[in-house]
């Protein structure tokens, strides 16, 4: 009789356990890949990082995402075999990257968190723009960003392209450096005399990912040393 339990047991449990397989089957093939990214995903703050030799006391806290197997737009930590941590945020020089998905910045002496975007985008690198510091005290970070499908795959992930965004040291005026609705950013260049960032971006109209006669390249700049960070657009032809 035990026997006969015991088989009976295994069996409800075998059975058991194929229909919750099953259910994760179909589940699995019901999820886009952005849900699969959130599901096997955690959010987390790593410890705040300042830029230093600047005037403005800002802690930036960069909001990382902890993957169960990491995208390569997320594979950026790295390993320290004297502590055994875990670097998720990487911070040399002026310039800081990681599985960055959002940041906040707080004041030294305020203790109130601000958030940069109010969606989590992939953040490749942060960078302190240095040189514009030197010349006009303006205290600026450029993003390095993925946001777009550029090779129409219907996911956002390191094949695309990155473009750039701005904003100050607080996190304030962010921007994408954008003239017209979709377009990807094609070429960028600083010019200090007069403090300038200059840019073009490509609308890809017959969206191919290449430039060719059938597409279009817009061109603008941003004013540096401007307090709303204005992007204005030029005709150079």
């Amino acid at each position: 009789m035990k026997k006969v339990i015991t088989t009976t047991m295994l069996l409800a449990l075998l059975l058991s356990s194929c229909d919750k397989k099953i259910f994760k089957e179909q589940l699995y093939t019901e999820t886009t890949e952005q849900e699969k990214i959130n599901t096997d995903s955690k959010k987390i703050a790593d410890l705040p990082i300042q830029i230093d030799s600047i005037t403005t006391q800002i802690l930036i806290h960069p909001i990382i995402l902890v993957d169960k197997e990491p995208k390569k737009y997320l594979d950026r930590s790295s390993y320290k075999a004297n502590n055994n941590t875990i670097d998720y945020v990487n911070h040399y020089n002026d310039i800081i990257t990681g599985n960055i998905v959002n940041l906040n910045f707080e004041g030294i002496d305020s203790n109130k968190f601000v958030t940069l975007s109010t969606q989590d985008i992939k953040i490749n690198s942060i960078t302190f723009l240095r040189d514009i510091y030197n010349n006009t005290t303006k205290e600026l970070l450029l993003y390095s960003v993925l946001d777009t499908d550029t090779n129409n795959d219907k996911l956002i992930d390191a094949k695309d392209n990155s473009t750039l965004y701005i904003s100050h040291i607080n996190g304030s005026n962010f921007k994408r450096l954008s003239l017209v609705k979709n377009d990807i950013l094609y070429r960028h260049k600083f010019t200090l005399n007069n403090q300038r960032l200059y840019f073009s971006t490509l609308q890809d109209i017959n969206k191919d990912n290449t430039l060719d006669t059938k597409d279009k390249l817009h061109y603008g700049y941003i004013d540096l040393t401007s307090t709303s960070l204005v992007i204005h657009a030029y005709t150079p032809l």
